[in-house]
């Protein structure tokens, strides 16, 4: 990295630091003063806050970790809290060896109780595990995933045309992937509220684990019913099977997470319903191989019909950190019409995966093509093309920009 971009780095790392100002914590630290944190870190847009005894309070903002405390919490301390905080069989089921994850809310009253007005409600998905941490050789490390009360508007997420317009086909497989935290079930959220607000006779089902975002609003013709795994079903195939004799229009699944789950999808697109999940992939081509390694060597071949058959795009998104401290997201897609199915079908399937990303590398839309405009555009640093590009391939972007 040349000096310039190193220094230019620097000084805007420090300028958002100190624009990030720790919570005060005025009335001391207890439960309640804790719980207005959180809603503080909310109000702040942060995507996430960490807690762990012999740490400063920490929370997630535009992609940077931020010292959200003064004081560091002592171990002690926090082993109290907890049982405030949470329910009470969390501390002995984690200090026991085993990681929990739960959603928990937070509701406004007339009294404005976290500075919450009436009707308003926060919710977060907390993960809880036994881990040593600097010196402590124990202590209880908490991540929680603040989920946004409000859902974004799809017309406002800058889609591309082609894509947004294939969004909601009437049945079929849709699938979005992405690292954790690339805003994968931010994306789906707000599908289905868009598909809500100007479709309403389209029924919206979802399966989740845990539920994220309400879906529903006054005014609704019918409220969209989101069960919970472990809550209201067993599984998320269990969830799609009691869907489909429900005549829905969409299901959403939350993970495309086993092969009980891949099977249950695949036959509720074939059999006239839309269904969107979500997968842990790093670029298109890699969608259907991944789905595929859920399925017996034997069932392949066809299970890959299947599934081509059904599927109407793959999104994956990508969160880049842009230098006026905000995000910036970028996608490669493939959508699937009548000509890339046959040239698929035409080919041995395992050669698809590599196939779709060729695709999408020759249109020049991979998220280093992507990542190297807005590099020229002066909104993203160059520190910040390592999150989007390999060095081999910002090699070759530099020798093709050179004359």
């Amino acid at each position: 990295m040349a000096s310039g971009d190193t220094q230019g780095a620097a000084m805007t790392q420090s300028a958002q630091t100190m624009d990030f100002a720790p919570y005060a914590f005025e009335d001391g630290l207890n439960a309640d003063t804790l719980r207005d944190f959180f809603v503080w870190s909310a109000r702040q847009s942060a995507s996430d806050i960490h807690i762990q005894g012999g740490n400063h309070l920490v929370v997630g903002h535009q992609g940077r970790l931020r010292q959200a405390s003064r004081f560091v919490l002592a171990d002690d301390t926090w082993s109290k809290l907890l049982d405030d905080l949470f329910s009470p069989e969390i501390r002995p089921t984690v200090r026991g060896g085993r990681p929990v994850d739960r959603a928990i809310q937070l509701d406004g009253d007339i009294n404005q109780r976290y500075g919450l007005e009436r009707g308003e409600r926060l919710r977060f998905r907390c993960n809880f595990v036994q881990a040593t941490a600097g010196r402590l050789d124990t202590t209880i490390a908490l991540t929680m995933r603040i989920i946004p009360s409000d859902i974004p508007d799809l017309t406002k997420m800058g889609l591309e045309e082609d894509l947004f317009e294939a969004l909601l086909p009437s049945n079929g497989l849709g699938l979005i992937g992405g690292i954790t935290g690339s805003g994968k079930s931010t994306q789906a959220a707000a599908i289905y509220r868009f598909c809500l607000d100007t479709d309403p006779d389209r029924k919206v089902t979802t399966i989740e684990d845990p539920i994220e975002f309400i879906l529903a609003r006054p005014g609704d013709v019918l409220a969209s019913t989101q069960l919970q795994i472990g809550r209201d079903v067993a599984s998320y195939a269990e969830g799609i099977r009691a869907d489909l004799r429900r005549a829905p229009s969409i299901i959403g699944v939350g993970e495309m997470r086993d092969l009980e789950t891949f099977q249950a999808a695949v036959l509720a697109g074939q059999v006239g319903h839309f269904n969107l999940s979500t997968l842990h992939i790093h670029s298109p081509g890699e969608a259907i191989p991944r789905c595929l390694t859920m399925v017996p060597s034997e069932m392949r071949e066809a299970t890959a019909h299947d599934l081509l058959s059904v599927l109407q795009y793959i999104i994956v998104q990508k969160l880049l950190r842009t230098t006026d401290g905000k995000r910036q997201a970028v996608r490669e897609y493939i959508i699937f019409d009548d000509g890339l199915r046959a040239k698929l079908a035409s080919m041995p399937y395992p050669e698809w995966g590599r196939h779709i990303d060729s695709i999408i590398r020759l249109e020049q839309r991979r998220f280093a093509d992507q990542a190297w405009r807005l590099h020229l555009e002066g909104r993203i640093d160059r520190r910040e093309l390592a999150v989007a590009m390999t060095a081999s391939q910002l090699r070759e972007l530099e020798q093709r920009a050179t004359p």
